[in-house]
């Protein structure tokens, strides 16, 4: 056993040292998944620990201790471009570093790895929002533009519901239990969603006569606006998928269409482990990187699939449409 150990110990070395220089730089975690970073230059740290990604990572953090029995990423610059994904957790990346800097490379590329992490524990990432009270979370799901933003600010704001992810969740299922592990922390707004629901927001855009309310953005984060934010890992009391509609349109709930529960789910319970959501981009310009195989497998396939069906077959899936009001007081009613 012991000489097992030390050949794989000097087989992961012998990787590292690809340049002969690398050495443990910094560890980084997506919740509770991480990877060692190795590198012979320090200015990787810098890029892994400022940059306008971080908001959009889930629970994104850098440590300086080094994790055990975690992958390894060794990181190097220079001007070829490689990006290696293996299947033993030691993966390799190199470019230019003012390229990686201008991209976010190296970041969002171990956000790739991790999701294979995540899948083996049975979580994954997913395009929803999330909220929770007194212990109890909401998933909320929908498409684009379905409201699931204007739902989270109306129930954080005025309901005392406090922020766990808007626009990407954590989500997890362990012994037929869901829990909501963390999300993107920050609201990003369309000038339509604020002119309809939250005028106060209006003081976080400037006047831009050239574009339209719908491509009008801007960021704000919860404590700016007073939002709580939860920092505990909640099990899920309920799933609505929502539909957003002006006041006085006639409220609706009524259980999800099960075909379409099924190709849906599916597709946002899949499209990172895939890699159809996320794709590492490379320099000012945002070039493609090379191609990124799939991290999907088998374990990964039925643990997904378990989550899906405890979503289906939960007494509190629900098809919900109708007013900001009455969508926010329904859930409140039945948290």
């Amino acid at each position: 056993m012991v000489l097992l150990v030390t050949v794989f110990f000097y087989q992961k070395m012998n990787y590292i040292m690809r340049n002969n220089k690398s050495t443990f730089k910094c560890s980084v975690y997506v919740e509770e998944e991480g990877i060692n970073i190795y590198s012979a230059d320090v200015r990787v740290v810098e890029l892994l620990r400022h940059g306008s990604f971080i908001p959009f990572i889930p629970e994104w953090r850098i440590e300086e201790c080094e994790a055990k029995n975690k992958s390894i990423l060794e990181c190097v610059f220079d001007n070829e471009n490689i990006m290696e994904i293996r299947e033993d957790g030691n993966h390799f990346i190199s470019g230019q570093f003012e390229d990686f800097a201008n991209s976010h490379t190296i970041p969002y590329f171990i956000n790739y790895i991790l999701e294979a992490e995540r899948a083996k524990n049975g979580k994954t990432t997913i395009h929803s929002a999330a909220v929770s009270k007194c212990g109890k979370g909401i998933l909320l799901l929908g498409k684009q533009g379905s409201g699931k933003t204007s739902l989270v600010l109306e129930l954080c704001r005025k309901f005392g519901y406090s922020l766990i992810g808007n626009d990407l969740t954590l989500v997890g299922i362990k012994e037929n239990i869901a829990y909501l592990h963390g999300g993107t922390k920050v609201f990003r707004l369309r000038a339509t969603t604020v002119n309809y629901y939250n005028l106060d927001l209006k003081r976080f855009f400037k006047p831009d006569e050239n574009i339209d309310e719908w491509t009008q953005t801007t960021i704000i984060n919860p404590e700016e606006i007073k939002v709580m934010t939860e920092k505990s890992i909640v099990p899920i009391q309920a799933i609505f998928y929502v539909h957003l509609y002006p006041p006085n349109y006639n409220f609706v709930v009524k259980k999800v269409d099960q075909l379409f529960s099924r190709i849906y789910l599916y597709q946002i319970f899949s499209e990172y482990i895939r890699g159809s959501a996320i794709i590492p981009l490379i320099g000012k310009d945002l070039k493609f990187s090379n191609y990124l195989p799939s991290l999907d497998n088998e374990i990964a396939f039925k643990k997904r699939i378990e989550f899906i069906n405890w979503i289906i077959n939960n007494k509190n899936y629900k098809y919900i449409a109708g007013s900001l009001v009455d969508i926010c007081t329904f859930i409140d009613q039945n948290l």
